[in-house]
């Protein structure tokens, strides 16, 4: 009886959770003229629609899994008449892939540094580490902030990149990896009399892939959706990642847009799901 309640409750919540992607979805099959009465929208001349706040005229959203009529038309409006879409897609992977790429070279050596090599006072610069990974983002922010205007780099990408490249996160996690990893390997690669990069490219390295595939997973889902960091240093518009360009889409594709846009996390979620659950495994993570 307990184990029925309990993947009951598990899959009332697993639905729930779930219900978004699924409005999200089924609703980018729907046409315009059904967005705008179900969403408040207002039928302005030339088939524009906008998202009117007006007292009068406000009512409850009427949302629904299965419209009305299926059609392609949000995804033909996107792709053909939206050109912008493509430059804030561009942006983001732009900003994404060399911040994963920069953030597992930085991770997997600085992790092989603080775990396997005897220095002074690691103990302690790890733990400072952990107290600017536990900081909130907004008190991150204000340090970048001022370091992006010190190197001139305020309004460009690039102050979203370095910070993702220099983030304490994977260091944490792939140490952990290295606590957990038998050190025979690289006793026996010592006596052999291979250096620190021999050791790490010939054997750390490939022992590593579970560990980061599951991290390279996790930094390309945050900053594929980073928000606060693109509003703060990136002013102009054609620059903006999709994640904050989504919010000047036009109300009558927004949902096919908002498909296209999870679809790349979701397929590197759903690709790489096994190497994410045994990283987290062989990290020790609870």
């Amino acid at each position: 009886m307990a184990k029925i309640l309990t993947i009951s409750i598990a899959s009332f919540f697993a639905l729930a959770f779930a219900l978004p992607i699924l409005v999200t979805i089924t609703n980018s099959f729907m046409t315009a003229y059904e967005i705008a009465n179900r969403y408040s929208l207002t039928i302005r001349p030339g088939n524009y629609f906008r998202l009117i706040e007006e007292v009068s005229n406000v009512h409850f959203v009427d949302m629904t899994l299965v419209p009305a009529w299926f059609t392609l038309e949000q995804y033909i409006n996107l792709l053909i008449n939206t050109p912008t879409y493509y430059i804030s897609f561009w942006n983001s992977v732009i900003i994404t892939l060399p911040a994963v790429a920069g953030h597992l070279v930085i991770a997997v050596t600085a992790a092989y540094a603080f775990e396997l090599c005897k220095w002074r006072h690691k103990e302690k610069l790890f733990f400072l580490y952990i107290v600017i990974m536990l900081m909130p983002l907004p008190v991150v922010l204000v340090p970048q902030f001022v370091m992006a205007g010190f190197i001139d780099i305020q309004e460009s990408i690039a102050a979203i990149i370095l910070p993702a490249i220099f983030a304490p996160f994977g260091v944490f996690l792939l140490r952990q990896f290295f606590k957990n990893m038998p050190l025979e390997y690289i006793e026996a690669a010592k006596i052999d009399g291979a250096g620190h990069t021999v050791t790490l490219a010939a054997i750390v390295v490939p022992l590593l892939k579970p560990a980061t595939a599951a991290l390279a997973i996790l930094i390309f889902i945050d900053y594929w959706n980073v928000v606060e960091q693109a509003v703060i240093f990136i002013p102009d518009i054609r620059q903006m990642p999709l994640s904050v360009a989504l919010s000047n889409i036009s109300a009558e594709i927004v949902f096919a847009a908002s498909c296209f846009y999870m679809l790349p996390a979701l397929l590197v979620f759903l690709y790489g799901q096994e190497y994410l659950v045994e990283g987290i495994q062989l990290t020790g993570i609870k």
